[in-house]
C-alpha cells in the first residue's frame, strides 16, 4: 500500500511506502504543527492510501520540500 499527502482530494506529493514516511516528509517540509506535544498535519491536509507512482521518484521529485512547502 502506498500513501501520499492530499488536500481537498488533490494529491500533493509523490507516494511513500508507509504512512509514517509520508508524515515524516510532511514534517520535514514544515507542514506539521506541534500542538500540546502532538504532531498534527496542518488544516485540511491528510495522508491517505493511494496507488503507487508509476515510476520510482526520489526526494528531488517532491512537490513540496522544506525550502518550498506546499501552498
Amino acid at each position: 500500500m502506498a500513501y501520499a499527502l492530499f488536500k481537498d482530494g488533490e494529491k500533493l506529493s509523490r507516494t511513500f511506502p508507509t504512512k509514517e514516511e509520508a508524515f515524516e516528509k510532511a514534517d520535514e517540509a514544515g507542514l506539521v504543527e506541534h500542538r500540546d506535544d502532538q504532531p498534527t498535519l496542518e488544516d485540511e491536509l491528510k495522508i491517505k492510501p493511494c496507488s503507487p507512482d508509476p515510476e520510482h521518484r526520489d526526494d528531488s521529485d517532491l512537490d513540496w520540500t522544506p525550502d518550498k512547502p506546499a501552498s
